[in-house]
């Protein structure tokens, strides 16, 4: 593919983050959408527990999960770069967690694609910490 493909379906992808993170977590299959029926999905998170997401079926669940997690965010994007096969993502996500406590994290997003334009890797940096929700003691 070419770069201007690529960042054409880093938007996609963009644009589908942003619609689940502004509606419900119905709306996850937009998202889902994207990826190839085999794709991998990895990151901080999965890696603490030494795991991976594969497949389109468990790539969906994930999208509901973080919706339901994270509830009312909004992921800026403030760099993307693209080359021939894949996209990286840069950002910054703050909000509200359905426990009502602030959400701010920050990281970085790989996007592979395969020949038919959908995603075939995932793999989202950030630091886990950023996210650990706060009890009262």
């Amino acid at each position: 593919m070419e770069t201007t493909q690529i960042e054409a379906k880093a938007k996609e992808f963009i644009d589908a983050l942003h619609a689940l993170e502004q509606g419900r977590a119905d709306d996850a299959n937009q998202l889902a959408a994207l990826f190839a029926q085999n794709a991998t999905l990895r990151n901080a998170a999965l890696d603490n527990k030494e795991a991976e997401i594969k497949g389109a079926d468990q790539i969906l669940r994930f999208w509901i999960e973080y919706k339901e997690t994270l509830g009312e965010v909004f992921s800026r994007f403030h760099h993307v770069i693209a080359s021939d096969k894949a996209a990286g993502l840069f950002w910054t996500t703050t909000g509200v967690n359905p426990a009502g406590e602030a959400v701010n994290y920050h990281g970085s997003t790989l996007l592979q694609f395969g020949s038919e334009g959908k995603i075939e890797f995932f793999r989202g940096y950030y630091d886990t910490r950023e996210l650990v929700v706060k009890s009262d003691s």
